[in-house]
């Protein structure tokens, strides 16, 4: 059977409700990802991490993965799942410029054992040219998998390569801002590369994964972030939008940085105010010279000693890592 060039389920036209329909099955997109690339409307599935880790089982041991990641969250928990891989850090052009490469490259060496990293942007073409030539010379014939969590800008960085480097006759892959858009497996040949877009697995502490259309606007950066530098002192509150309370307590005159999307209203909030305090709260005490890192939110750098008390809904799980810049 055909598969959806969009998402790599087999097309079928005998059931509406199933995943893979189209009324036609000469058409290269099964009608969901017809409407999500062209109307941006998103139909929701029953498809889990499971049937997402079945398919990913299938990837030889030996092929060369390309693991994406977002630099805003770093997520690098499945990379000693592989042999053989680059890791590819998304979406520089969000982070201040003054973030240089070789600074990201160094932090992930330290606390991985991935030698072979990259760091791009698919956005303003930042280093594609080194991840073509790369991808190029070591796939030794063999299809090369691109794997990575939801929103890392795995699907956004083929398409990129597509652009490129494709013909006139290859097809884009299905990107959105919505979990579980590419389905199945869908193989891509890129002149004498066969590239394999894989479902992007779901981070279940990440805060994207719970966040409705207007929600994710906001959420999801789209240009360089401008850090939000509070002083503080004492007790305090702070507010990233509606999403998260940012409760501290510090005995010396200090400062936060909050590392986020420019579209969330990040303000002081009084201490006695009870907003988001029915959230789920977590508590970090004497942190100094770390990042708190609320997954797909923001991250918090911390540079003296304070106390702090994050409220949030419960399936997000914010941890400290050390400081980043």
């Amino acid at each position: 059977m055909t598969k959806c060039q969009g998402c790599g389920i087999e097309l079928q036209n005998t059931n509406i409700n199933k995943v893979g329909y189209t009324d036609n099955l000469d058409n290269l997109l099964c009608t969901r990802c017809f409407k999500l690339s062209n109307y941006g409307e998103y139909s929701q599935v029953d498809y889990t991490n499971e049937d997402y880790e079945k398919l990913l089982k299938t990837i030889p041991k030996d092929a060369l993965i390309v693991y994406t990641s977002d630099i805003l969250s770093l997520n690098l928990d499945r990379i000693n799942n592989y042999n053989n891989i680059l890791l590819v850090i998304t979406k520089k052009d969000i982070m201040p410029k003054s973030l240089k490469d070789e600074k990201i490259i160094n932090y992930i060496k330290s606390t991985t054992n991935i030698n072979n990293i990259l760091i791009i942007s698919s956005k303003k073409n930042y280093n594609i040219d080194t991840l073509y030539k790369y991808i190029y010379n070591n796939s030794n014939n063999q299809p090369i998998y691109f794997v990575g969590n939801t929103n890392s800008g795995k699907s956004t960085l083929i398409n990129k390569l597509i652009k490129n480097y494709g013909s006139i006759t290859n097809n884009k892959v299905t990107v959105s801002m919505y979990p579980s858009t590419t389905l199945s497996l869908v193989p891509i040949k890129l002149n004498d590369i066969n590239i394999i877009d894989t479902p992007g697995t779901i981070d279940k502490s990440n805060i994207i994964n719970y966040l409705d259309k207007p929600s994710l606007k906001k959420v999801l950066p789209n240009n360089e972030i401008k850090p939000k530098t509070c002083q503080i002192t004492g007790k305090g509150s702070i507010i990233i939008d509606e999403f998260a309370r940012i409760d501290y307590n510090t005995n010396i005159r200090n400062s936060i940085v909050i590392y986020a999307s420019n579209n969330l209203n990040i303000r002081f909030n009084s201490r006695k105010k009870d907003n988001m305090k029915n959230l789920k709260e977590y508590s970090f005490s004497n942190i100094n010279k770390k990042d708190i890192v609320i997954p797909g939110l923001c991250f918090i750098k911390i540079n003296n000693n304070i106390d702090i008390k994050i409220y949030i809904i419960e399936e997000v799980k914010p941890y400290l890592r050390n400081n980043l810049i």
